[in-house]
């Protein structure tokens, strides 16, 4: 007998949808599989902190200063990427903090591994410097260049 348990859940930070925008960077290929068993396959579902909307937001108007992007698309990428679905939550702050000293990192990566910890779900990220930072700390924070469709 098998049951259908749904699709699998996990958190996605901005560095790796960012991806999805910009095919001129190491690991698009993975990022693009796991957009696509989100969008296409209703495989995965997708959660993030509630800031990866400004993370993406200054993220494209970095693109647009250093005219990697027109002002058009920028805005256009940023609409596709905020309104593709991702469930956004509020992790706690003061895990948030916890953690952020525990691993020797910004609040703000701290907020989606605190997020993938209430959830008990793994969290995928691009930042090499947040998954070496986790590592000997947390086993679900992993490198999008690991990822292949489940």
């Amino acid at each position: 007998m098998t049951y259908d348990v749904g699709p699998r859940r996990c958190v996605v930070d901005a560095s790796v949808v960012l991806k999805w925008q910009f095919g001129d960077e190491d690991d698009v290929a993975q990022a693009l599989a796991l957009r696509d068993a989100f969008l296409v396959d209703h495989a995965v579902e997708l959660h993030a902190p509630v800031l990866l909307a400004y993370e993406l937001t200054s993220a494209m108007r970095t693109a647009e200063r250093r005219a990697r992007v027109p002002a058009e698309m920028a805005s256009e990428a940023l609409d596709n990427m905020i309104g593709a679905g991702i469930a956004l939550h509020e992790p706690a702050p003061s895990e948030t903090l916890r953690l952020a000293r525990r691993l020797g990192v910004s609040g703000y990566d701290a907020a989606y591994v605190a997020l993938a910890a209430e959830l008990g779900v793994e969290c995928w990220s691009a930042d090499e410097r947040l998954v070496r930072a986790a590592s000997p700390h947390v086993s679900f924070v992993r490198a999008i260049s690991e990822y292949a469709s489940r």
